[in-house]
């Protein structure tokens, strides 16, 4: 495909999803400078607004799309100014990690006609690929191992479950080959509505599946197959369904031939590893009352902890880990103690204006999606509560991707019908 052929944002659509599922290598094997992991991050965090400040001619502004995201943005700059605020600086950093994600949706949803990310599914596809690859040959490999390091050590080490690492693949951290997995099922989505062979997108959705149990993680686990089963039922029914894994059984049956005359045994091995520790680790926290404790966390946080600014907030940013180590930490973050809870951390900086604007903008996203049914439920509750998408710049970028990959296709496909019944 030549450059000459895409639009500036179809570029950089392909350049958000190289520089934040490579970039991260860089910052994880290549180098220690804290100048050149930031500048890669701040990319990451700033592309929405390039999309915003270095469009095509022909595109239309988000502002003009809804009055809703212009009164949050005007939100969003009043909190720069803040008197609360600790330094302008943190409210810079705020009005960039609260506005990213929707400045990069709803300059899509202006400009649908100027993003065609399926152009790239096969660039897509072969890092997603050797992403997964990557996860599995971690998986196998000692906590210590080269492979295995995050971008900075930490006291704790590489996190583990049981006796087997849980992976990162080439991010920095844990977390984002977490919030990879949550691309993943609409990457999957968009094999089916491309019609991609029936044999690959299998092989991809089992592998992902094993992926996630590699990762340890719960929150991810619940979120990939929440949004599989939903994708999976949008799909088929079950009569296309049972067709479907008929058509597979051939395919599957040599696979495991091949496995089995190869090196079945490390290869069955990772598996059961990757299904065992996990489950040790979900009884371990169930036993221990941990899994009981994070169900209702933000509503003990709610109850204990004192909100001495509960509708305006005390300024955005506030208790971004980059700000409150550069800039250093605002007195009243200090007072209020420690958050790790995003839903806690946006109502303290942001106060429940900011919660009344997020539900109002997951709403109308859901509402003018160009697909319909459950999944778009799941959505609105993954970006209101479930998933971190302000201060997890990761999730933010995958879940920005992963919305206009699938959407696109849909509206494509939708103007081609209408294009022939105009004919």
């Amino acid at each position: 495909m030549k450059i000459s052929n895409t639009t500036l944002e179809e570029r950089g659509y392909v350049f958000l999803f190289l520089i934040t599922t490579l970039g991260a290598a860089i910052r994880k094997w290549f180098t220690d400078s804290s100048v050149i992991s930031n500048g890669i991050l701040l990319v990451e965090m700033l592309m929405p607004f390039i999309w915003m400040f270095f469009r095509s001619n022909n595109s239309n502004t988000p502002f003009n799309y809804s009055r809703l995201l212009v009164f949050y943005f005007l939100y969003l700059a009043f909190h720069i100014i803040n008197p609360l605020q600790y330094t302008f600086f943190h409210g810079g950093l705020g009005f960039i990690i609260y506005g990213s994600f929707w400045l990069g949706i709803f300059y899509y949803m202006s400009n649908r006609h100027l993003f065609n990310p399926a152009k790239f599914i096969n660039i897509i596809l072969i890092v997603c690929t050797l992403e997964m690859v990557l996860a599995f040959i971690q998986y196998q490999l000692p906590q210590d191992h080269f492979l295995n390091k995050y971008a900075r050590e930490i006291d704790a080490g590489v996190a583990m479950v049981e006796d087997r690492v849980r992976v990162s693949g080439t991010f920095s951290y844990l977390s984002g080959f977490t919030a990879f997995m949550v691309f993943y099922p609409f990457l999957i989505w968009a094999m089916f509505k491309l019609k991609y062979s029936s044999w690959f997108t299998a092989v991809a959705i089992i592998f992902g599946c094993f992926a996630v149990f590699m990762t340890g993680s719960r929150s991810c686990f619940v979120l990939f197959f929440a949004f599989l089963a939903v994708i999976l039922y949008q799909n088929f029914t079950f009569k296309t369904f049972t067709r479907y894994l008929i058509k597979l059984f051939i395919p599957l049956m040599i696979g495991v031939a091949i496995i089995s005359i190869t090196n079945p045994k490390a290869f069955f091995n990772q598996i059961d590893s990757a299904f065992g520790n996990f489950f040790k680790r979900v009884e371990r926290t169930q036993e221990s009352g941990e899994q009981a404790q994070r169900l209702v966390w933000d509503v003990q946080l709610f109850q204990k902890k004192t909100f001495k600014h509960p509708v305006m907030g005390i300024g955005l940013g506030a208790t971004y880990q980059g700000a409150t180590i550069t800039f250093g930490t605002s007195p009243l973050v200090s007072d209020f103690g420690y958050v790790e809870s995003e839903p806690v951390k946006i109502l303290l900086e942001g106060g429940i204006i900011i919660l009344i604007f997020k539900i109002c903008l997951a709403t109308l996203l859901i509402r003018n999606l160009s697909f319909k049914g459950p999944v778009r439920y799941l959505i609105w509750f993954s970006i209101v509560y479930a998933l971190p998408i302000t201060f997890n710049v990761h999730n933010a970028a995958f879940l920005l991707m992963g919305l206009i990959l699938v959407d696109n296709i849909y509206w494509r496909q939708q103007q081609e019908m209408s294009a022939i019944r105009n004919t």
